[in-house]
């Protein structure tokens, strides 16, 4: 059991670094002006959001949800 949560905050906390991690690479998409950088920017930004997408199936797969509460108020952060 305890190693079942072990695993399940340690999927969390990586889930919760990818969302700071996007965040992080659409603040710097928003900077870049020089073209060369617009596309390492772009490239940036996909990857990070393919290894959340790939996460958060990793989480459903392992029966991993977020509570209601929590949900909410990042809807309406957005």
């Amino acid at each position: 059991m305890y190693n079942k949560n072990k695993e399940k905050q340690k999927i969390i906390g990586e889930i919760k670094k990818a969302q700071l991690d996007i965040k992080t690479a659409e603040n710097f998409f928003q900077i870049v002006t020089d073209p060369e950088l617009v596309d390492v920017a772009i490239y940036e930004l996909e990857a990070k959001k393919s290894k959340y997408q790939y996460l958060i199936k990793v989480a459903k797969q392992k029966g991993i949800t977020r509570p209601l509460r929590e949900s909410l108020v990042e809807a309406m952060a957005k």
